[in-house]
């Protein structure tokens, strides 16, 4: 019997990028697991012999294809019904863990009594050049329950926590682009325990398409749905919340806060090459982009306040 299943979902990533994301798992410094590698991608032959490659070196990978496309929260769940440990980790086929990333998340859940935790990320580019850095997360349980009311302040990819919150809450719902963040509201109304390492445990790689794709707003729309819920004391019906989505879209609109994102992670880049003047120009630029997107900085800026 295993102590922890790290589950990663496959679909069309590069090669490149999925070498590095398995053998960041199979390298940690905490090795009593079983990795879960599910393809989301019948077609995909080439992710097919790359994977069995890899099950043929280390017995702790099991491989499984989906008969046809799922889709992510789908083949979580599929995932969560074949895992046998204790734990479960997450783990994106395009991410990198830090090698020591299991072995203290773990600590730390234990040594705290927590349920479900995460840690910082480093934002990382198609190459692997740093975008920018999280510097800090909050990790006090109180003030997560009054941050997350305004943002995600758990990043799915670097999830370790209980199975049995997982069994608990019936794994994944299909919330549309929230299924992580509803995860989360649905946890804490359960009554268990969150909280983050604050160090970083992983680098999340921002492709361009992850930056300028199209479904940000509606993602933002829903993502606002949920957490009004959640100040309310409510878990959100899945169809509610794709009702409110669809009165308030429109493209105007999604456009806007599409450039407002854009805009952000330069700003952001700018502060981390320290290139202050851009850094400047790219946040007056945001300030008559999008009022959405004010909403959202609004929002992060609640959460730094309140962590």
């Amino acid at each position: 019997m295993v102590e922890t299943s790290v589950i990663m979902a496959t679909y069309k990533e590069s090669i490149e990028c999925l070498k590095q994301s398995i053998e960041s798992i199979i390298n940690q410094t905490y090795n009593d697991f079983e990795f879960i590698i599910i393809l989301d991608n019948p077609d995909n032959k080439e992710h097919i012999a790359f994977i069995n490659d890899y099950v043929c070196k280390d017995e702790r990978i099991k491989f499984y294809i989906n008969d046809k496309n799922m889709g992510l929260t789908n083949t979580l769940n599929r995932g969560l019904k074949l895992a046998e440990g204790k734990y479960i980790c997450r783990m994106d086929a395009d991410d990198i863990s830090e090698l020591y990333r299991m072995e203290h998340q773990k600590k730390y859940l234990e040594e705290n009594d927590f349920d479900l935790i995460g840690g910082i990320s480093q934002m990382i580019d198609e190459d692997g050049n740093t975008i920018y850095s999280i510097k800090k997360v909050p990790t006090n349980f109180k003030k997560i329950k009054k941050c997350i009311k305004y943002n995600q302040v758990i990043s799915h990819p670097t999830w370790f926590g209980k199975k049995e919150v997982f069994d608990k809450l019936n794994g994944y719902r299909n919330m549309p682009l929230c299924e992580d963040y509803d995860f989360t509201l649905r946890a804490i109304l359960q009554g268990f325990k969150i909280s983050n390492v604050n160090e970083c445990v992983l680098k999340y790689r921002m492709t361009k398409d992850s930056i300028s794709r199209s479904n940000l707003f509606e993602q933002y729309l829903f993502a606002r749905y949920i957490t009004k819920q959640y100040s309310e004391g409510k878990v959100s019906e899945v169809e509610e919340a794709k009702a409110y989505v669809k009165k308030n879209l429109s493209d105007k609109n999604a456009k806007h806060y599409l450039k407002g994102n854009e805009r952000f992670n330069n700003a952001l880049n700018n502060l981390e090459e320290k290139q202050y003047i851009q850094f400047i120009a790219n946040g007056i630029a945001l300030l008559f982009t999008s009022k959405y997107y004010l909403d959202k900085i609004f929002r992060f800026v609640m959460v730094y306040l309140n962590s």
